[in-house]
């Protein structure tokens, strides 16, 4: 009876743990948004290690995870042998954006933990360098300690492909180059939202991405985007390249919704631009505070407006439409 009883508890005990799925959000929340971790997992590069450590003031690798994640949106379990028991084992060349690497270090299976961040890289709270960056393959060490992978996030479908920008959709082939290239990984469950607007943090961060920015600077410069923030490394190292900046009162206001017009001076500065003549867009007049923006962009092949002859510069951005930019001026 006793041993019925006890095989009983074991067997919940191993069923709890190796069937468990990092929390997210609700099922009638909003998606998380998995763009947001590189950005909130670099913007802590430099921070020492430190045993036990699972705040800004020193990290060890498994509480680094475990707080930059939260701060995406995703729970995950304290240490790395827990953390090794979550989520779909990957192999080594499926690895994603997001999906955690561990290692052999000590003799002990796992002894240490990364984020993997594309191109064959991790980010990781190492003992010796603190937040850093490094190879999975790095032939002097850590190629040979890698002893495997972990998908915590929801990606049902392969790289490059969304529920809600199939093959037929007019943006697909920007976005699917984007994600392939691991600039974007959209929301959980393989979506992109293509016809959301998108807002001033989230370019920020996707624009730093594109252009291998450090995002290393969490001072707070802006009124409205403290040292916590996901994204105040991407805003401050836009914000030092001239790219963006804020308003009159300090403010970078990182949930307002860009325009056609903002996004416009935006990528002109980002992709410096030349001077171009003026165009035809019969509603961006010569007098238009974006109208030298615009111009860029429509003389560099960025942008060729409506087909009305407009390019419509107070509407909102949407993601499909930033995607597309973004691929164009890179």
């Amino acid at each position: 009876m006793f041993r019925r009883l006890l095989f009983g508890i074991l067997s919940s005990i191993f069923i709890v743990l190796f069937t468990y799925q990092p929390t997210n959000v609700s099922a009638n929340s909003t998606l998380v948004n998995y763009d947001k971790i590189i950005p909130a997992a670099k913007k802590y590069m430099g921070v020492p290690y430190r045993y036990g450590g699972t705040a800004p003031t020193g990290f060890d690798c498994s509480g680094y995870i475990q707080y930059v994640f939260k701060e995406a949106g995703i729970k995950l379990p304290r240490t790395t042998v827990d953390m090794y028991r979550v989520g779909q084992a990957v192999s080594k060349h499926n690895l994603r954006v997001g999906d955690l690497v561990f290692f052999n270090t000590t003799g002990r299976i796992p002894s240490h933990a990364g984020v993997y961040i594309g191109d064959n890289q991790f980010i990781h709270s190492s003992s010796s360098k603190g937040i850093s960056i490094s190879n999975i393959n790095d032939p002097y060490y850590w190629g040979s300690k890698y002893i495997g992978a972990r998908r915590v996030l929801s990606y049902p479908l392969a790289q490059g492909q969304f529920r809600d920008a199939g093959t037929s959709y007019w943006a697909h082939d920007e976005i699917k180059t984007l994600a392939n290239n691991d600039i974007i990984q959209g929301y959980e469950g393989s979506y992109f939202k293509p016809n959301e607007s998108i807002t001033r943090a989230e370019v920020a961060a996707l624009l730093a991405k594109s252009l291998n920015l450090s995002m290393s600077n969490r001072k707070q410069t802006f009124k409205d985007v403290s040292s916590s923030h996901w994204a105040v490394g991407a805003i401050n190292a836009l914000r030092s390249k001239g790219i963006m900046s804020g308003d009159q009162s300090g403010n970078f206001r990182p949930n307002e919704r860009l325009t056609r017009a903002q996004l416009s001076k935006v990528l002109a500065e980002a992709f410096h631009l030349q001077k171009a003549a003026s165009t035809d867009f019969n509603d961006v007049p010569s007098n238009h505070w974006a109208n030298q923006y615009v111009n860029q962009l429509a003389a560099s092949g960025i942008t060729t407006g409506y087909q009305d002859g407009t390019f419509k510069p107070e509407n909102k951005v949407n993601r499909a439409q930033f995607a597309t930019f973004l691929y164009r001026g890179l």
